[in-house]
């Protein structure tokens, strides 16, 4: 089994994504690649949406916080034509999440034998083999553990208390629960077996009702993303060697820093697969990822752009903070760096610019130009951001940057210039934009 792919399909409110091991905070984007090890956190009248390689749906509700733990799984075909074939599981899985406290209500599509989900809280676990359930995790005051509430809407799912063996089976219209003794706050206390009651008829269509929306709301966010991601941590993985896996592996298990100093190691060693290497470490720490990304450019500069690229794909969230860490790492290297990056995380290209050029100050109008070359849709946009965003750049040369890449671009193919970005600034008016040649400009690869 390999590390799997979930995809943050949909959020609302406040929603916080950090990495148990930095507590780096990730801004969420519909699309982005969740892993090992990053929590997620919702704010009241908030709720995040995951859905696992595997078909496992998942819904973080409000006032929650959630680890995932675990998601290994055995490679298999991932398509577009496969992914509606999919019925059932596609291939064995092994996942591991923990609820702190808060709600999730999650829709299991049927495992394979082998294959385990197991949900964690403070007072005792659910092991799902197939079914629509909620799970519930409170708190008291002072912090400690309350109680554990698990609601089956279908299926069966197997209850625990924790520090107990054994299970009891809890099946469709039927809710679990394990209470702390209110005498029992303290750290000795003992943990009750689960009681089971009636699961009423109005939470069992909830959970039914959000399990289908999750499914029919996310599919199309998921299958892009899925294939996508699939087609990147496929063509990393054979870019490396078993050694080199292991190496990033066993970093990656004794925190950030050694990871990184593994991705410069062996960066130095093979500089010609330095995008692919950097790619893998931030799978295994995505938190980490703009930091990943620099210590590869520097220990091989003339693959910066390529290098950030590589990063950006297998972390989106972080697309803009990659592109000016490893800007600040090959100052050079900066225009080119921002419109690779902004060519695989396009919804970020105004963020990319503006990150870049606050970095880079003097290279804001190549930066603008490269970025706007890369997204010409989003010319006005880019320089807008720069213009409004960076102190001391020359306005109109970052205005006439983006408009010039963007009409070059778009006279390639065939399509209408934006209009220049307009500013509050008193500045005499952009002038018109020169003829461009026969031959345009060639469009910058992230290659």
């Amino acid at each position: 089994m390999k590390p799997g792919i979930i995809v943050l399909t949909a959020f609302e409110g406040d929603v916080k994504i950090t990495t148990a091991s930095s507590n780096a905070t990730l801004t969420p984007s519909k699309g982005a690649i969740l892993k090992q090890g990053q929590v997620i956190l919702t704010g009241p009248n908030s709720k995040a949406l995951l859905a696992y390689e595997n078909g496992i749906v998942m819904e973080v509700s409000a006032s929650s916080k959630f680890v995932i733990q675990e998601f290994q799984q055995s490679p298999w075909d991932v398509s577009p034509e496969k992914l509606k074939e999919i019925k059932t599981e596609p291939s064995q899985s092994k996942t591991t999440v923990f609820l702190e406290y808060g709600d999730i209500i999650t829709g299991v599509k049927k495992l394979k034998p082998g294959s385990s989900l197991d949900v964690s809280t403070p007072l005792g676990s659910a092991g799902i083999r197939g079914t629509d359930f909620k799970a519930s995790s409170s708190k008291n005051s002072n912090g400690t553990p309350n109680s554990f509430n698990v609601g089956v809407a279908s299926g069966e799912v197997g209850v625990r208390s924790a520090g107990s063996t054994e299970t009891v089976s809890v099946p469709a219209g039927a809710s679990s629960n394990v209470s702390m003794p209110s005498s029992g706050a303290g750290q000795s206390a003992q943990i009750p077996p689960p009681t089971t009651s009636q699961l009423s008829a109005e939470v069992g269509s909830n959970i039914l009702s959000s399990v289908s929306s999750q499914r029919s709301g996310g599919q199309t966010v998921f299958s892009q993303a899925l294939v996508t991601a699939a087609q990147n941590r496929q063509s990393a993985s054979d870019a490396l060697s078993p050694a080199q896996q292991k190496t990033l592996q066993e970093a990656a298990q004794n925190g950030d820093p050694a990871l990184i100093e593994a991705v410069v190691k062996l960066t130095t060693e093979s500089p010609l697969a330095a995008a692919e290497i950097a790619a893998a470490a931030a799978e295994l720490a995505p938190g980490a990822a703009p930091q990943i990304a620099s210590a590869a450019a520097l220990a091989s500069p003339a693959l910066a752009a390529q290098i950030a690229s590589s990063v950006a794909r297998v972390s989106p969230s972080s697309a803009a903070a990659i592109a000016s860490s490893v800007a600040l790492a090959v100052p050079a290297s900066a225009a080119d760096i921002a419109g690779a990056v902004a060519a695989v995380a396009p919804s970020q290209a105004p963020q990319i610019a503006l990150a870049v050029a606050t970095a880079i100050p003097e290279s804001g109008a190549d930066i603008a130009q490269s970025v706007a070359t890369a997204q010409p849709q989003q010319a006005s946009q880019i320089a807008q951001s720069i213009i409004e965003g960076v102190a001391g750049v020359n306005i109109q040369a970052v205005g006439d940057a983006a408009r010039i890449a963007a009409e070059q671009v778009n006279s390639t193919n065939g399509n209408v210039s934006p209009p220049p970005p307009t500013t509050t600034n008193t500045v005499p008016p952009l002038p018109p934009a020169p003829t461009p040649s026969a031959t345009p400009q060639e469009v910058r690869s992230p290659r």
